[in-house]
């Protein structure tokens, strides 16, 4: 439930995005995302007791992210064009999987043995000072755009749309998995944490690899890395013993192969459109997918481990739908 009205609140932010995108600037929306931020977690330590809790918690996160992931997507377009694209995605990769192992660690570690504030008052920090950073980066002016949401959907090809449906599989089972480890594995967050620095470690030394060779024929590495993200993921939640941290590592190598390979399509995509059309567009659509994904896969499954599997099974059929940039 939580994630949906997060997904929800995504689709309601993408339009005003577009609608006032002239008037933002880097600097004014990471300090909306920073107050949002605040905001998010206050509520979640001091005020959040009861269901309607949960729901006004997870408005102001999707409030908090959307400003974040505008934002970040839009500085990765200033740096990121046609030209060797895929070892610019893998340094991107590899400099955020380097903080995510970071982060899971440390903060496993502090949740076990203290609490969430010391926790809260750290990522504060860390916040204001990658505040001062954005601070530092220059920007034009931004013009008023003409363009719309709908565009985004008048160029995509439908193909394209189809296959980021299916793969946004991917990421409702990435949401859900730490849950799945806490329940079913073992019910604390210094192995959820673990696990989460085997699967980085793993896909930064992989994603160094493999970024400088994956500029050329992307496409045919498509079903290939479909494949064996399925049949990791399925080995993955059959395993209920510390031994999934072993799958988790070789995860890391399999899942950065995958990431890779569509974050490539996904940049060349967006050469195609305005980048605040093609960015709100995109997250209007993504978030509408992973809405549909959880409903229906909750309904025919009803249970957690269920859910997961429905989930590889689309992302296997997702290997078979390419995606095309042009129509």
């Amino acid at each position: 439930m939580w994630l949906i009205v997060v997904y929800i609140g995504y689709i309601i932010f993408q339009p005003l995005l577009i609608k006032y995108n002239h008037k933002l600037t880097n600097k004014k929306t990471i300090i909306i995302s920073f107050f949002f931020f605040l905001c998010t977690y206050v509520q979640l330590i001091f005020c959040l007791h009861t269901t309607f809790d949960l729901i006004i918690n997870a408005i102001l996160f999707s409030c908090y992210a959307g400003t974040y992931w505008n934002l970040r997507h839009n500085l990765e377009f200033k740096t990121l064009n046609e030209n060797r694209i895929g070892r610019k995605v893998g340094i991107l990769i590899i400099i955020t999987q380097i903080a995510d192992i970071t982060a899971g660690i440390i903060s496993a570690l502090i949740l076990d043995n203290f609490s969430i504030i010391p926790l809260f008052i750290i990522s504060t920090i860390l916040m204001i000072i990658s505040i001062i950073y954005i601070f530092l980066v220059k920007e034009k002016r931004r013009k008023k755009t003409k363009d719309n949401i709908l565009k985004y959907f008048k160029t995509v090809p439908k193909t394209t749309l189809f296959h980021i449906f299916l793969k946004e599989a991917s990421t409702v089972m990435s949401q859900l998995f730490s849950l799945y480890l806490f329940i079913y594995v073992s019910n604390t967050y210094s192995f959820a944490g673990l696990a989460n620095f085997f699967l980085g470690l793993a896909g930064i030394i992989f994603t160094y690899f493999l970024s400088k060779k994956i500029d050329e024929n992307r496409e045919k590495y498509l079903l290939l890395s479909v494949v064996l993200i399925c049949t990791i993921y399925l080995l993955k939640i059959n395993i209920t013993s510390e031994l999934v941290l072993i799958i988790v590592f070789i995860e890391g190598f399999i899942k950065q192969f995958y990431k890779v390979v569509t974050s490539n399509n996904y940049y060349l995509l967006g050469h195609k459109l305005d980048k605040i059309t093609y960015i709100c567009g995109n997250e209007l659509f993504v978030n509408i997918s992973r809405i549909i994904i959880i409903l229906i896969g909750f309904f025919l499954t009803g249970s957690l481990p269920k859910l997961m599997y429905f989930c590889i099974g689309l992302l296997i059929l997702s290997g078979f739908v390419p995606f095309k940039t042009k129509k």
